[in-house]
């Protein structure tokens, strides 16, 4: 940009051009235009760290990233094998990291050329840029956190061309205690993005009832990121049923947060120099509402206020009271786009601005009536004080009148034309001079004074916890909207292994139904001693949708918010694995077999006795055979080793023998009714197995042409019937049969014998020639 101001008129030329300089390298992950960012999502830049050359799967890594846009600032220590999971759980927009560590789906996001700062070298920087004697003072950081701390801050000042943004002192994240998921987890589930990229149809979508995009910001922080800490996730359930109780307290609070600014992204315009009067603004609006806020829960909250609650209202109450009066004072009611545009600083707020405003503003006036008095001094009715370009404020009258005012020695002659004079006075050149000087100086102070609000409001410290905090407070109205209706429910978190989910919907499919339509619920149970749920039954019957709502419930209830059931009492879940439906990686030469194995290996590797594993169609990749007995194998693996909370959809209807040699294991169907030639799936999930697939009748439904389907009717008939010759019945996989042996002397010898020829004394002296032949064999 233009980094030299232009000539004024009057002043010396300028010899060649204005000087420019680079003032900012625009990048995807430090962008703070509000009109290039989502409101309610995060824009991440992230660095990572490993203290190696040579990676591998147990080195430890070091992860650091800042949203500019906010200033918020996190840290993370994680195993190497853990990175994939955290990329897909932040999404980040950027990523600072030797392209090693990085795996292919996220390759595209890498910065170039980006390495690391060595650690005392980080750490003199950390503590610089905080403000600290060392940074140890700020947590207890490793040396990986620290070098990726330092790489992603230089990067951020690099960007701004040496200034520094605002950015929150750094906040270490510990990864164990979040709900483990891994990246085909979630993308089997939708959680915040669909597959298709969009949002729509996701469960952020179907739960949000957020009026702010602060609140649907952090809501997506909660479902990406569900917690392991049963007091955090009590905490979130105890708030928002409090404002669920309370007469009358959502329908006051949703207006008021509506009407709540975005503060964090407009702390984040101002600190990085890019602040908008309207910025200003919506600090002094949150202020008020903080205010507004107070007086509404102050007559609530009492000793048996839930912690959360209490904590909201203590952390706004008059924290920032004199900046209010401040920015109240100082703010014009009607505010431009931009501070060039002037009008941003109300009037009476500093008197050296207000006089010069009266001289720029009365110009008018005073030219008219210094006119006026020229008019009449020099008997000239014609007489004008006009502008010129060149020669600012002149006297302008015609060349007959001209003659006679050159007779006046306080006149100066400036210019003639074929019809004009134009003259000056010492008066007229003081008042050009003013009237200039006026509008520059009014001008210049003016944006003085803006820049002075905005070193206050930056430097206030209460401002980004008030942010959090009305983000915190939409989220849990939000929550409390949500289960109003009595729809939705609390559930019962423990520390044990209990599972159970009463009449549990699927809250994206139930939100994207006609509102004629009714969703049918289903129960989950999981008890510690039948934990294995072994689910048969067709297509189209709704497995896959059953599988993926008790997964969501999870993911729910761990993020502290309602769960769409009746009642639900769930374990605390420490990993949750989902692998439904199929898909392929052709761009790295996996097909849809292999994908499903690579998900499945990682499962088996992964999953204990605290996960939730739901798993559809282990095997149908392959071979009948081959398939069976992966299947057979997974499902052995999980309840007999693992000993993981598991619902195994499978159309492996031979598995269901299983259950005598699995205690734990439970067979379930969905049911199906015939009725007049018509196959009628109800969607519901009973005790029991399926009778079989009804491949053919989903074929007809999805208009496969009739005589295809009546040939493949009449060729399931044949087969069927021939089963029991063409397909081997259970067990299956005994002890594999021993590999062919010699010629069996042994056995030779004894078809060779006959016992009724033989005395006793023959028969006992062949026995131990028996005998010695076994031996030697």
């Amino acid at each position: 940009e233009q980094t030299e101001q232009a000539r004024k008129p009057g002043e010396p030329p300028q010899k060649g051009p204005l000087a420019r300089a680079i003032v900012r390298l625009v990048t995807a992950g430090t962008i703070t235009e509000e009109e290039l960012l989502e409101a309610g999502r995060q824009n991440l830049l992230l660095a990572v760290v490993s203290p190696a050359k040579k990676v591998k799967a147990s080195d430890l890594c070091g992860a650091a990233w800042i949203d500019i846009s906010t200033g918020s600032f996190e840290t993370a220590s994680l195993g190497r094998h853990q990175l994939e999971e955290l990329l897909a759980r932040l999404d980040p927009s950027e990523i600072l990291a030797d392209p090693a560590l990085i795996p292919a789906p996220f390759a595209p996001r890498l910065a170039p050329n980006i390495s690391a700062p060595a650690t005392d070298n980080a750490r003199s920087r950390m503590a610089q840029i905080f403000d600290v004697a060392q940074i140890g003072i700020l947590g207890d950081f490793s040396d990986e956190e620290i070098r990726a701390g330092a790489m992603v801050l230089d990067y951020v000042r690099r960007s701004q061309a040496g200034s520094m943004p605002r950015i929150a002192r750094p906040l270490r994240r510990d990864e164990s205690e979040t709900l483990g998921l891994d990246p085909a987890t979630r993308a089997s589930l939708d959680l915040v993005q669909a597959r298709d990229g969009t949002s729509e149809h996701t469960l952020l979508a179907a739960i949000d009832r957020c009026v702010s995009p602060a609140g649907q910001r952090l809501l997506a922080q909660w479902i990406a990121a569900p917690s392991t800490d049963i007091a955090v996730i009590q905490g979130r359930q105890e708030a928002w049923q409090w404002i669920n109780a309370q007469p009358g307290l959502i329908d006051a609070l949703i207006p008021l947060l509506r009407r709540a600014p975005d503060l964090a992204r407009a702390l984040g315009r101002l600190s990085s120099a890019r602040g908008l009067p309207r910025d200003l603004a919506a600090t002094r609006d949150l202020l008020n509402a903080a205010d507004a806020l107070v007086a509404l829960l102050e007559p609530l909250c009492g000793e048996t206020t839930p912690t959360l609650i209490r904590e909201l209202f203590a952390g706004i109450y008059g924290r920032a009271d004199s900046l209010l009066a401040t920015l109240e004072k100082a703010l014009a009611e009607t505010l431009p786009a931009r501070v060039e545009d002037g009008g941003v600083i109300a009037t009476g707020y500093d008197p050296d601005l207000d006089r010069y405003r009266g001289l720029r503003d009365d110009s008018k006036r005073l030219l008219a009536a210094l006119q006026q008095r020229y008019a009449e001094k020099f008997n000239v009715a014609t007489l004008k004080i006009r502008h010129h370009a060149q020669l600012g404020y002149i006297i302008e009258t015609s060349v007959l009148h001209g003659a006679k005012l050159r007779e006046f020695p306080e006149l100066s002659f400036r210019q003639g034309t074929a019809n004009l004079v134009r003259f000056t006075t010492d008066e007229l050149l003081d008042l050009d001079r003013a009237i200039l000087e006026a509008a520059d100086r009014a001008a210049g102070l003016e944006r003085r004074l803006f820049a002075a609000l905005v070193a206050e409001t930056v430097a206030h410290p209460a401002l980004p916890e008030l942010a959090t905090l009305f983000a915190m407070a939409d989220v849990l109205t939000g929550a409390a909207r949500l289960a109003h209706g009595g729809a939705w429910c609390s559930p019962e978190m423990t520390r044990d292994q209990s599972f159970e989910l009463r009449a549990c919907r699927h809250p994206v499919v139930e939100a994207a139904l006609d509102k004629a339509a009714r969703f049918i619920p289903n129960d989950c149970l999981l008890p510690p001693d039948q934990r294995v749920m072994l689910l048969t039954g067709p297509n189209m019957a709704g497995k896959s949708t059953f599988l993926r709502q008790t997964a969501l419930a999870v993911v729910l209830a761990q993020a502290g918010l309602p769960v769409p059931a009746a009642r639900a009492r769930i374990g605390i879940v420490d990993r949750l694995f989902s692998r439904v439906g199929a898909a392929d990686d052709l761009a790295r030469g996996r097909s849809t077999f292999m994908v499903e194995m690579t998900e499945t290996a990682a499962i088996l590797r992964q999953a204990g006795p605290r996960s939730l594993v739901v798993v559809d169609e282990i095997g149908r990749g392959t071979s009948t055979l081959d398939g069976l007995a992966i299947a057979w194998a997974t499902l052995e693996a999980l309840h007999s080793q693992l000993g993981s909370r598991t619902i195994f959809a499978t159309h492996f209807h031979e598995l269901c023998s299983l259950s005598d040699s699995m205690p734990r294991l439970t067979p379930f169907t969905m049911a199906v009714r015939e009725w007049q030639g018509q196959v009628i799936f109800q969607h519901e999930v009973r005790k029991g197995s399926a009778r079989k697939s009804w491949g053919v009748h989903v074929a007809q439904l999805a208009g496969v042409p009739q005589p295809v389907v009546q040939r493949a009717t009449r060729l399931l008939t044949a087969l069927e019937r021939d089963q029991g010759r063409a397909v081997p019945q259970l067990p299956l996989f005994d002890a594999a049969p021993p590999p062919p042996a010699a010629p069996d002397r042994l056995r030779e010898a004894l078809e060779a014998l006959d016992p009724d020829a033989l005395s006793p004394r023959e028969a006992l002296e062949t026995l131990y020639a028996l005998r010695k032949l076994a031996l030697e064999t």
